[in-house]
């Protein structure tokens, strides 16, 4: 299929040679008839020429079979028929066999080309066929149409080397070429018509066939049309092109149902998102604004008179529910920042054990102070995390927020730093009815709505995810119901708690390793 539009042929081999042969074939043959005659036989030299008429007939044309069953015919009566080396024919019985030969050979020669053409279909749809299955394996790996265009042009290309390409016309009837060879010379009036009429012009067609082109549109809705150069000499055999055309016109409008079923996925997820954005600040807004408000008219009312410690209990309520809009705020501020690329990354090596004793003292100086547990798994090496440390802190601070909330009462909230193959993993552990079974980190609110009076609707943790990632690294959340305690007394082996562990996996890199390949 090299040449693309020639059916095989069962040799590659010229005509002349082929002809070399039949023709010395049957000057050997009647000279070894004519030197071995009482040998041979007339039915035997007889068989031989049918064999050459066959040959003819397989790896020549049906008319050079019929000129060689002649040739035979002529041969025979000539030179091994009574009377010898004459044209004439003596007995009726040499008639009736110059007769039979004759049926034969033409017999023989036609069911021979039905073989021929036969044979040669079966090899073309073969090739055929393994040609298409090769072309769908190529367009099923392409996740642009762009690319799939160009790499339909590159297959035909290289598999049946022709020069195609693919365009369509643009709204100003300028020709837009999508894909293939450049070099193809196009009328933008030729795409048009053939946009128009949905057929099939050009060579090989019943319209315009001396245009040196076949011009295939892919058909409706899809503006695309596929150009065929058609080598000089050659008449296209337009079923195969059809084919052709028709599987890439199938997969790219597969594509481009895959990519807008995605696009409208994508969308239903950001309104999704959105609504669910909308209803978790109404709800967990709503609730401090309330209560700050309530406590400011009530300090605010001269006519309420207030024993100190009520005044200081208000206060402290204010105070606390102002800090905790301030948190969601900046929550919100950031996510968005982080999903519109406005914040841009300053990553640097720095140490993840530094980042954590960085946000252990932040919360030491709150109101009251918060006393987080700290471990580190092998504490004498040092490991370097390639990261914004602002950003990181601000993602543990999420983390030990969310853990300080839905903890058990009077439970610490623990952090543990250690190495896991490649992998530095930062864990907050805390003690507490956990997330619900169907909590997604990645979404802004579980699937289940969240029971009256609570708070948070996992906007911090997908902060934190959204960081992870931009870090190149993984968010894991596990629990587990039947393990002791933080706070369990080394005594103390029956007491089981349910533990919620937060986990950031980092890549690292060991401190020893970057200080030696920056001294290098």
């Amino acid at each position: 299929m090299a040449d693309g539009f020639v059916n095989p042929t069962t040799s590659h081999r010229p005509d002349w040679q082929y002809q070399l042969v039949l023709w010395s074939g049957m000057a050997l043959t009647t000279w070894v008839g004519v030197w071995h005659f009482a040998s041979l036989g007339v039915t035997l030299l007889t068989l031989l020429y049918m064999l050459w008429v066959l040959w003819a007939a397989y790896f020549l044309h049906f008319a050079t079979a019929m000129l060689t069953a002649i040739a035979a015919v002529l041969l025979i009566n000539y030179c091994f028929i009574e009377p010898l080396y004459t044209l004439r024919v003596a007995s009726l019985q040499s008639w009736v066999m110059l007769i039979v030969f004759a049926v034969l050979a033409l017999t023989v020669s036609r069911a021979m080309q039905q073989l021929k053409r036969q044979r040669q279909q079966a090899q073309l749809a073969a090739q055929q066929s393994r040609f298409f299955q090769s072309l769908a394996e190529v367009l099923s790996s392409h996740l642009s149409v762009a690319a799939l265009l160009q790499a339909a042009c590159q297959h035909v290309q290289q598999g049946l080397g022709w020069q195609v390409c693919v365009v369509q016309l643009a709204p100003d009837m300028q020709l837009q070429r999508l894909a293939g060879e450049s070099t193809l010379l196009v009328q933008p009036s030729s795409v048009q018509w053939a946009l128009d009429y949905q057929r099939a012009i050009g060579a090989g067609t019943q319209d315009w066939p001396a245009l040196g082109q076949c011009l295939l549109p892919f058909g409706f809705p899809q503006h695309e049309v596929l150009v065929v150069a058609v080598p000089v000499g050659h008449a296209p055999d337009l079923h195969f092109l059809q084919r052709l055309v028709q599987q890439c016109a199938d997969a790219t409008l597969k594509l481009r149902q895959q990519i807008a079923l995605a696009d409208a996925a994508r969308e239903t997820t950001e309104a999704q998102f959105k609504k669910s954005l909308l209803t978790a600040l109404s709800h967990d807004m709503r609730t401090p604004l309330t209560a700050i408000l309530g406590a400011a008219n009530v300090l605010a009312d001269q006519q309420i008179t207030l024993a100190p410690a009520q005044s200081t209990q208000l206060l402290q309520s204010i105070l606390a529910e102002a800090g905790y809009l301030s948190q969601a705020t900046e929550n919100i501020l950031t996510l968005v920042k982080l999903e519109a690329g406005e914040r841009a990354l300053h990553r640097e090596w720095q140490s993840l054990q530094e980042v954590v004793q960085h946000v252990m003292h932040r919360y030491l100086q709150r109101t009251p102070p918060v006393s987080l547990a700290f471990a580190a798994v092998a504490e004498g090496e040092e490991w370097l995390v390639h990261m914004d440390a602002v950003l990181v802190a601000h993602a543990l601070s999420n983390l030990v927020d969310n853990a300080l909330q839905w903890r058990s009462t009077e439970t610490p909230v623990a952090l543990q730093l250690a190495r896991e193959a490649d992998w530095l993993v930062l864990s907050v552990i805390n003690e507490g009815p956990g997330f619900a079974p169907d909590f997604e980190i990645a979404s802004f609110h579980s699937r289940r709505p969240a029971g009256s009076g609570s708070r948070g609707f996992g906007l911090g943790l997908s902060i934190v995810n959204t960081i992870m990632q931009l870090h190149q690294g993984q968010l894991q959340l596990t629990q587990q119901s039947d393990q002791p305690p933080l706070n369990a007394g080394p005594l103390d082996k029956t007491a089981v708690a349910r533990r919620t562990c937060v986990r950031m996996l980092f890549p690292f890199v060991p401190a020893t390793s970057l200080s030696a390949g920056e001294a290098g």
